[in-house]
């Protein structure tokens, strides 16, 4: 990595993002960037859980630039995510993920009809994971699984929009009363005392008793991973969004209680975050445990500080606070200044316990970096959260 030659603003890192995903829409074909610990991305078939960031930042960069290509790229890619319902293709809790940021951004970008029918495809799979024993949303696996069917995860947070979205857009509130009782359900018993987080919590899946927490991509069952932490704030602040919005009485009464778990979660964030502003992978390493920092986190739970101020502004100088520290981080120590970069963010960590791109481009990573810089900038269209 060269060192920084130039004053980090918001505006000048949006201008460089703006032309590496131009440049790359030129590039990429009908591929998928998924991670990479070069200047140049990985690419894949729309076959994993990321596939959706892609298309996310070729909406986003659109709706600034209006630039044809991005766009026709993005429009080019949807039929893969039609094939992956089609094939059941990695079919999980994802859905928010793949298709609020492929199909529902190509309805409201450009208006495709069909685009609708397609998101909806994928809230009503995301519904059929309920657990009515235990209230959640199964994460993994076959509904009912034996070894999986009991546990929810928080990256669920993040596919509750789609949900939400598809009651605003049928008029059927059952969606949205689903996510509202799963994120319930998950603030009840992934979140600690002192606001931290387990990553997935288990059920009994005969009784719907609550059996214990655990993590997956973190270092131990009672550690921290950052992600998930940041899952958690960018999740609970967009349904405190989507609340704040709503006709429906029940999500309209949880606003608050959303604010105020986000806010606990931004919190413990900030309380544990090194100096240089950038977060290790997992908050709470146990010994002999590598100490990676992961950017992803850091962008990810920018975003969620700055959707805070938007939805608590009684306290937005400290989410302001919040979100200085943690984009400076990100630009002095992560920001890619090669000439040939294709990705924005170094330093990312997928999967540490299994080795899996442990110091590397991640498109998640890299999507919520660009959406901080449209928000800081105020350039945003928000994929997530409509109306």
């Amino acid at each position: 990595m060269l060192p920084l030659t130039y004053i980090q603003t918001a505006e000048e890192l949006l201008e460089t993002a703006l032309k590496r995903v131009q440049h790359n829409s030129q590039i990429f074909g009908n591929q998928f960037p998924n991670y990479s610990d070069t200047a140049e991305y990985n690419l894949n078939e729309n076959n994993n859980w990321v596939a959706g960031f892609w298309t996310g930042m070729l909406w986003l960069s659109y709706a600034q630039t209006k630039d044809a290509g991005v766009r026709d790229c993005a429009i080019n890619l949807l039929p893969s995510f039609e094939r992956r319902l089609d094939e059941n293709i990695h079919i999980n809790h994802d859905m928010g993920f793949l298709f609020m940021l492929s199909a529902r951004a190509q309805l409201a970008l450009a208006d495709d009809a069909e685009a609708a029918d397609l998101t909806m495809r994928a809230a009503d799979v995301l519904l059929g994971r309920f657990r009515p024993k235990g209230n959640y949303i199964q994460a993994w696996g076959p509904v009912g699984e034996d070894r999986r069917g009991g546990q929810m995860i928080m990256d669920t947070m993040m596919n509750l929009p789609l949900l939400f979205w598809a009651s605003q857009h049928t008029g059927d509130l059952s969606y949205a009363e689903i996510a509202l009782t799963h994120a319930k359900t998950m603030a009840k018993y992934n979140i600690r005392p002192d606001g931290s987080t387990y990553h997935t919590y288990f059920f009994d899946q005969e009784t719907g008793n609550p059996l214990r927490g655990e993590t997956h991509q973190g270092a131990a069952d009672e550690s921290m991973w950052a992600r998930g932490q940041a899952w958690g704030i960018c999740g609970y602040a967009m349904a405190a969004q989507w609340a704040a919005k709503s006709d429906d009485v029940a999500l309209a009464d949880q606003r608050q209680s959303f604010i105020d778990t986000a806010r606990q979660l931004a919190q413990k964030f900030m309380a544990e975050l090194p100096d240089d502003g950038v977060p290790p992978w997992d908050f709470w390493l146990p010994d002999g445990w590598p100490n990676h920092r992961d950017s992803s986190a850091g962008s990810i739970a920018l975003v969620g500080m700055l959707r805070l101020i938007e939805v608590d502004p009684d306290n937005a100088a400290e989410y302001k606070a919040y979100a200085q520290r943690l984009f400076d981080g990100l630009a002095e120590h992560c920001w890619d200044t090669r000439p040939d970069a294709q990705g924005l963010l170094l330093h990312g960590a997928s999967h540490v316990p299994k080795r899996l791109w442990m110091d590397s481009y991640l498109i998640y990573g890299d999507f919520f970096m660009l959406e901080a810089l449209l928000m800081l900038t105020g350039n945003h269209v928000d994929l997530w959260v409509t109306g």
